[in-house]
């Protein structure tokens, strides 16, 4: 029997955010596109060689630009052939002298991050695109990213961090002390929390002797979509990077990018930090898969939590200002 909430979804299909667009190395071989709710949007990289991001549907005939080229930094319809630079303006129409005054595409907030493109999904940013706190992008190696897709709301994804009381049920991590929830940010929820490595397996029992038996996580949601998690173990910290894409009402799916400390030898940079990444990704998949597939159906109820839920109904309160439902 399929659950039906008795109360109106109060979230956005398609939070506002920064979102993943594309490999930066894609951009080489030519415009690269995608779909985030009713947005159609196209990344390349324009005469100054800067990742831009505009909305695919040409100013002409709609006709979608990921389809098309890039010829000297200008992204050019496979239509009629219209030519647009990164900034959105419209610089040539083959058939016509004059380039009409419509002639101009969306240009969305875009950044290059760890070999990625991202971008904001409206064309003015509320806030930068964040990092982890007390390190640099130089600082950190990352691992080549994974997907997950789960079936639950886009919106369970970084609730799932405030559900404390989950960690012991899923993942056999038993909590010590007190969360702390806070906001760093009007547009950021954070909780931070220590938690004992428990249970017996392979992975369990080699993250307490290679990391330590304890972790501190602190978990940030910046505006839905964005979740930056660090996991300071006593040997080690490990940091991982989630962005979130609704692809159906109770359907969605993550891209993860798990970062590692790079070491200070050469050396050791070339030949162990990959390595390292390489076996962190993989524990951390491992995690998340058995994560994703225990929270299947869940949703957003606010007459089913209980005391316990403290952390987890203030989230989604806290979100509810930040992610409104769509008009």
């Amino acid at each position: 029997m399929e659950f039906k909430s008795s109360h109106r979804d109060p979230f956005s299909l398609s939070p506002v955010g920064w979102n993943y667009a594309c490999a930066a190395r894609g951009l080489h071989a030519g415009p690269r596109g995608g779909e985030l709710g009713r947005l159609r949007y196209v990344a390349f990289r324009d005469a100054d060689g800067r990742a831009c991001v505009l909305d695919a549907r040409c100013s002409h005939m709609g006709t979608y630009l990921d389809k098309g080229s890039v010829a000297n930094g200008k992204l050019r319809c496979p239509l009629h052939g219209w030519e647009y630079a990164g900034d959105g303006r419209c610089t040539s129409v083959p058939a016509s002298p004059v380039i009409p005054p419509f002639a101009c595409q969306t240009v969305f907030p875009t950044t290059e991050l760890g070999g990625h493109v991202l971008f904001y999904n409206a064309p003015i940013a509320r806030f930068p695109m964040p990092f982890f706190d007390g390190v640099s992008v130089d600082d950190l190696l990352p691992a080549e990213p994974f997907e997950l897709s789960g079936d639950v709301p886009w919106y369970m994804i970084g609730a799932n961090a405030f559900d404390a009381q989950h960690f012991n049920m899923a993942h056999d991590r038993k909590i010590v002390g007190q969360p702390v929830v806070d906001s760093p940010s009007p547009f950021a929820r954070r909780i931070s929390a220590t938690y004992e490595v428990g249970g017996q397996t392979v992975r369990d029992r080699l993250t307490r002797k290679f990391s330590g038996p304890l972790v501190r996580m602190s978990i940030t949601v910046w505006g839905g979509p964005l979740v930056l998690v660090t996991a300071a173990f006593a040997r080690t910290t490990s940091y991982g990077m989630v962005l979130v894409r609704p692809i159906a009402p109770n359907r969605t799916r993550f891209r993860v990018i798990v970062w590692v400390p790079r070491r200070k030898n050469a050396a050791a940079r070339s030949a162990i930090d990959p390595l390292d990444a390489s076996i962190r990704r993989r524990f951390i998949r491992a995690f998340l898969e058995q994560d994703t597939a225990k929270a299947g159906g869940a949703c957003y109820n606010p007459a089913t939590l209980i005391d316990a839920d403290q952390e987890l109904r203030g989230y989604f309160d806290w979100l509810a200002t930040v992610a409104p439902a769509e008009k």
